[in-house]
């Protein structure tokens, strides 16, 4: 779930970049230091705002799901001359410092303990944006839509997705919001709707290939000055960012080489549990990225 090159349509689409830094929320939080740049992007799971033509019956209320948790975090770093970008499972156990949770329930007690948690896993914070459901939806449908891969037909109720036919399709933004919250897929085999095999990992390689896929569809919307626009209107709308990033460091942010996404290793789920624990693979990675946080 990211905008990273979505962000491009600042600079092409000739806006007043003032007009449209003033569209995007900020919020208080203290950043973490490190070696290099390192944007922290997450797509917030909140039930205050769905997105446009769904219910409350889809998705819950916020009586049902109070709150907000940090569903997909996406991690832009560069170290100047290239860019690693990592998707961090959300269910990984960490620490803000107090208490001990999973990632994704980090964001209940707000960004700053989001934060916290992931530089005591060794991921710094230079630069925090956030997109909520509606958001998400709203800058793939005025991207038009999306490319996807999947393997065969697939359909997750609980997360509003059904996609009646496999390979390689287009999809609008509630689609492709589902196919980055289906937790429990069923696919169609041999007629029948079978649980799919379960991926410790999948919402993190979901959250992977919709990135790629949104990254694509901007780049070759750049001969489209309307879609451009609507895009840039889009996600300037949707963001939330810390108030110590400027417009012109978020507009940078479209300048980044960005290669495929990966998926941070962590441990294997605990006893049937959803939480799994960092490994020593997951410090390799962070190594290899050249990511540190603090001292």
């Amino acid at each position: 779930m990211s905008l990273v090159l979505a962000v491009l349509v600042v600079l092409l689409v000739g806006v007043d970049l003032a007009v449209l830094s003033g569209r995007v929320d900020r919020v208080v939080v203290s950043t973490s230091a490190g070696p290099g740049t390192t944007w922290v992007l997450v797509g917030v799971d909140s039930r205050a705002d769905l997105p446009a033509g769904t219910t409350a019956a889809q998705f819950g209320t916020t009586t049902d799901v109070p709150g907000a948790r940090a569903d997909v975090v996406l991690v832009v770093h560069s170290n100047g001359e290239e860019s690693t970008v990592l998707s961090v499972p959300r269910d990984v156990v960490l620490s803000d410092g107090e208490t001990s949770g999973r990632l994704a329930l980090s964001w209940l007690d707000g960004p700053q303990s989001t934060v916290d948690a992931l530089c005591n896993l060794g991921i710094p914070t230079d630069h925090l944006v956030s997109v909520d459901l509606a958001g998400f939806a709203s800058v793939v449908d005025a991207a038009g839509g999306l490319d996807v891969d999947v393997p065969a037909p697939v359909r997750d109720r609980a997360a509003g997705l059904e996609l009646a036919e496999g390979g390689r399709q287009h999809v609008d933004g509630r689609t492709a919001l589902a196919l980055v919250r289906s937790r429990h897929p069923e696919q169609l085999m041999d007629g029948q709707w079978v649980p799919a095999q379960v991926d410790p990992d999948g919402r993190a390689s979901a959250a992977g290939q919709v990135m790629d896929a949104l990254v694509d569809q901007v780049q070759g919307s750049v001969t489209r000055p309307w879609r451009l626009q609507r895009v840039a209107w889009a996600v300037t709308g949707a963001l939330t960012v810390d108030d110590g990033t400027s417009a012109a460091e978020l507009a940078s942010l479209a300048t980044l080489d960005v290669g495929p996404v990966s998926v941070l290793p962590v441990g294997a789920p605990v006893d049937g549990t959803l939480l799994r624990f960092p490994s020593p693979e997951t410090r390799a990675a962070l190594t290899a990225a050249g990511m540190t946080c603090g001292g």
